[in-house]
């Protein structure tokens, strides 16, 4: 009875938690390039301090790293010169609040001191992982290999400048996860070097991954779920009260 009641106990936990990356997925099915969560990885047990440390009362415990689809999603075309969209796979390198990480995000403008940056504020990289800075400028192109070409705003038209390389990686043999902060990083937390296998396209962006349908149809399933759990432990609680009673002394 005992191990029932804490194994549905640790299902409903779960269930939770994934009630959350639910939410988390339909919060951001409008970000561009946005990732979506799959589940929160578990790192051995932490026991419940109750009467003594039984296995039968071990919980999961979180290690807020997070799985996470790579599947790409659908482009879609724009008439901005800094909307580009990386093709098949690969990840741009940027560098955020909490340092530097992988993004598919590349909806990019130029902020007031001349860095490059995404939608999320995040600094985009060259091929040596530093800053990307532009100067003023009449038009912008960006080539396939992420290439960055302007004509200067006072320089004699037909002049053109190369002012650095979106930094990219396949990240190929890597295993990527969501960290605590949903920014996707190596397992180790490190940034992978930039390699030149990865294209991109000008005037388009990357859409979210996530399926509205999927994640609502999710929600309900594990909704029901969590009913059964609750169910479960009313049922465990009589089974245990009615084998109490049978212990009783008569009176």
């Amino acid at each position: 009875m005992d191990k029932l009641i804490y194994t549905t106990q640790t299902t409903i936990s779960n269930l939770y938690d994934n009630r959350s990356i639910r939410s988390q997925n339909l919060a951001n099915m409008n970000v561009p390039g946005y990732r979506r969560d799959l589940q929160v990885e578990t790192s051995g047990t932490v026991y419940a301090h109750i009467m003594d440390t039984l296995d039968t009362r071990a919980f999961s415990l979180r290690t807020d790293i997070t799985s996470f689809s790579a599947e790409p999603a659908e482009l879609k075309h724009t008439e901005e010169s800094l909307d580009v969209a990386i093709r098949g796979e690969g990840y741009f390198l940027v560098e955020g609040s909490n340092g530097p990480y992988l993004s598919r995000r590349g909806d990019m403008s130029v902020d007031q001191n001349g860095f490059l940056k995404n939608g999320d504020q995040a600094v985009m990289l060259d091929v040596n992982q530093n800053q990307i800075e532009v100067p003023p400028y009449r038009r912008i192109t960006i080539s396939s290999q992420g290439e960055i070409t302007i004509e200067p705003l006072n320089a004699p038209a037909g002049t053109f400048q190369l002012v650095g390389q979106l930094g990219m990686t396949s990240a190929a043999g890597l295993t990527l996860k969501k960290f605590e902060d949903g920014k996707i990083r190596a397992e180790d937390g490190s940034l992978p070097p930039a390699d030149d296998q990865v294209t991109v396209m000008q005037h388009y962006l990357e859409q979210s991954n996530v399926n509205i349908v999927d994640e609502l149809v999710t929600s309900i399933e594990e909704q029901r779920q969590y009913e059964i759990g609750v169910k479960m432990i009313k049922t465990a609680k009589s089974l245990d009260e009615s084998g109490a009673s049978l212990l009783k002394m008569p009176s």
